[in-house]
């Protein structure tokens, strides 16, 4: 594992004084000497080993964490009797604080612009930066404002104290700041579908979180100074009254805890790091040997290497436990029995039936029947030896897979399959899937006579290799950012200008309403770099998000489109009186949801803006999706928007509604009120100006409730010189 090295490059300032660095004799022992370059390295310090599933080295980024953008850490300068510098040419010089705006470069943000080194002086860091620090005098007065983690551990760097024992400056060479955590990090993974207990949750003050596969994380930040080590133990069940249920126990001895490591421990059978990577496009990561070929503590490479002979469980398709007889008579659902029915699911992934969940927990699960399909196309088999099989006795082969995307390779080892106490086809490959094929039949792995997916009966006994499936969903917040980082150059030039106070401005419109990116679920597989030019054009086809005027955030689908609410709402005070033109800008930039979350120059679009592009546009209608769309194409210079014609809601919950109508909300109050009854409570309704888009033709209406929830058609404003 190499060390990241941050290299800080701080001016110096030699001046004429006798105990100066690298100054030259001269006359009466004072020189003028020019500034010279003091280079810094500064490291987070390496451990001095690591191993599969226990402690790893602290500044592994996967992990943990490096210096990231904007941070900054603390730096003090100590003479040579061992004080702080207070004062630099008439400057603080306690407390120096040095920010990184890459991760890379860093930058003192100081009074002092050179600093001034001579012999004896030696330097001493922190990480993160904290004025607290302002008041030390002494290194020990740093340490002892190291304060252990709060019980809410959720913001690491508040509690991710480092540190660098006084370091003395190298002549014409690199000083290295060393750093050392304070403290020691523990992840403590655990899932199991069933019952569990364990003693460790309640030990430490810790953060828990729960991921998109329902795995627990807790994470610990324990004192270190004086090495340790720590027990992880606990019980949990597995399986259902139909499969039987087991009770099992797992103990992770020895975890050690070391200043500057990290530990990461896994409760379940199986450490996930070990999974094979292929470069498969889903994501999915493919287990190095057989469910039941693990051992009961962390295995090495050496280990896992060895067990890829190991043939492990065979086990009936939803069943968990190894039998001595495979036939209906000892299945769990004998579709004879049921009425040619199944009462397990199609798919048993991630249940209760699935043995590489219950037995491996965490994010391990069966392949689906298109888990194996795409294992077979994008793997080549290069090489099959024969070897000896101590569990079965009788010789089978060892075949070795590589894909054809990344150069990876795997083995399989061949298993047949168990019918009644029979072993049949020993020398071919017949591993479990997690899908049905129909009443009485499984899918399964097969390689006779080539390498494909077979239809089986479920009762049998096959093999088992897992996979696994870490699912990251991509929240509302992570989809806006690739929106904005790409909506300038997706916005379209329709050919309309527009002056205000005698300047000219190019309107530019988004090619798709605000809140598209809000309607499309993105799940991605052990976090698969999402393509983001699909993801952008399939906005293109989404409705978008419907607001009413002046609303920041988007309604919950469990949220009406109220009169009353809005009526008792600040933007009704706030906005109090009524439009007198469409050429009027009304709604302010503060209740602007596109200028407040889209890049500048973005906003919702007046009324005036819209009249300006129905002047030049023609207007036709599309079908899209069994949807109603309307594309306007410009009549300057052919380019075209599509709108979808979703309508309006007034009085009820945001869900979504298509129509033959579009509407598009303007930033232009609109110039009448009358009264509106709901829920026979009568308030007084506002309006807004409104794009109508109906047939052929569209029209600007000012009739529109503020309250009505309706979609955003964002434009752009660029300056034209």
């Amino acid at each position: 594992m190499m060390n990241k090295l941050i290299y800080i490059l701080l001016a110096a300032l030699l001046v004429a004084c006798q105990d100066e660095l690298n100054v030259p004799a001269s006359g009466g022992g004072e020189s003028d000497v020019a500034g010279r370059v003091l280079r810094f390295e500064v490291v987070v310090e390496d451990g001095s080993h690591s191993s599969r599933g226990q402690v790893l080295d602290v500044y592994d980024n996967y992990i943990t964490r490096d210096f990231n953008p904007r941070d900054s850490f603390g730096m003090f300068i100590i003479d040579a009797e061992g004080k702080f510098v207070t004062e630099i040419d008439g400057h603080n010089a306690l407390n120096i604080r040095v920010t990184t705006p890459d991760g890379v470069v860093w930058n003192i943000n100081s009074d002092i612009k050179d600093i001034v080194h001579k012999l004896g002086y030696k330097y001493v860091a922190y990480y993160p930066y904290s004025e607290t620090f302002n008041d030390c005098a002494t290194v020990d007065d740093i340490r002892a404002l190291f304060t252990p983690p709060a019980a809410d551990q959720s913001t690491q760097p508040a509690i991710d104290w480092m540190y660098t024992e006084p370091t003395a400056p190298q002549v014409n060479a690199v000083t290295t700041l060393r750093f050392k955590h304070r403290y020691a990090k523990i992840d403590i993974y655990n899932s199991f579908t069933q019952d569990h207990q364990n003693s460790w949750a309640s030990a430490y003050q810790y953060t828990r979180t729960v991921d998109n596969n329902g795995v627990e994380h807790y994470r610990y930040i324990v004192d270190a100074v004086t090495p340790q080590t720590l027990t992880v133990s606990g019980t949990y069940s597995i399986g259902n009254e139909l499969t039987g249920i087991k009770q099992l126990s797992y103990r992770r001895d020895d975890v050690e805890i070391v200043n500057g490591r990290h530990a990461i421990v896994y409760t379940y059978r199986m450490d996930e790091r070990c999974a094979v990577d292929l470069g498969l496009p889903s994501g999915v990561l493919w287990s190095p040997i057989n469910l039941g070929a693990e051992t009961a503590s962390y295995m090495t490479d050496a280990e896992l290497a060895a067990a890829t002979t190991t043939i492990g469980r065979r086990l009936a398709w939803g069943e968990l436990f190894d039998k001595d007889v495979y036939s209906y008579d000892t299945y769990i659902n004998d579709p004879y029995q049921t009425s040619g029915t199944s009462i397990l699911p199609a798919d048993i992934s991630e249940t209760v039936y699935d043995p590489a969940r219950q037995y491996w927990g965490g994010h391990w699960t069966l392949p689906t029947i298109a888990d194996i399909q795409e294992f077979i196309d994008y793997t080549e088999i290069v090489s099959t030896e024969t070897v000896y099989s101590e569990e079965l006795r009788q010789d089978v082969n060892k075949i070795t897979f590589r894909s054809i995307v990344n150069g990876n390779t795997i083995t399989l080892i061949s298993n047949g399959y168990m019918v009644n106490s029979t072993l049949n086809q020993p020398l071919y490959l017949h591993y479990l899937s997690a899908s049905r094929a129909g009443t009485w039949s499984c899918t399964t792995m097969h390689n006779n006579p080539s390498m494909r997916t077979y239809t089986n009966d479920r009762y049998k006994g096959f093999g088992v290799r897992p996979v696994l499936k870490m699912r990251h969903i991509y929240k509302p917040a992570e989809k806006l950012d690739i929106v904005v980082r790409h909506i300038n150059d997706l916005a379209v030039d329709m050919g309309v200008t527009k002056v205000v106070d005698g300047v000219t401005y190019k309107l530019l419109w988004s090619p798709f309403n605000y809140g598209a990116d809000s309607k499309i679920d993105v799940t991605t597989l052990n976090h698969i770099t999402l393509n983001e030019d699909d993801f952008i054009a399939t906005c293109y086809t989404k409705p978008g998000s419907r607001f009413a005027w002046g609303d920041t955030v988007e309604r919950a689908a469990t949220e009406k489109f109220s009169f009353l609410t809005y009526a008792d709402s600040y933007l009704f005070t706030k906005y109090n009186t009524n439009g007198s033109s469409t050429a009027s800008r009304d709604l302010l930039p503060e209740d602007d949801i596109v200028h407040l979350h889209w890049p500048s120059g973005w906003y919702i679009p007046t009324a005036e803006d819209y009249q300006l592009l129905l002047n030049n546009v023609t207007i036709t209608k599309e079908t899209i999706n069994t949807r109603t769309w309307f594309r306007l194409t410009s009549k300057i210079n052919g380019n075209s928007i599509l709108i979808p014609a979703t309508s309006y809601i007034d009085k009820a919950l945001n869900t979504e509604k298509w129509g033959t109508d579009a509407y598009l909300q303007s930033a232009t109050m609109g110039p009448g009120k009358d009264n509106v009854t709901e829920d026979g409570v009568t308030v007084l309704k506002r309006t807004c100006y409104a794009l109508n888009l109906s047939g052929t033709t569209g029209k600007i209406v000012g009739t529109v409730s503020r309250p009505t929830g309706i979609m955003i058609r964002p434009v752009r404003y660029v300056r034209v010189d």
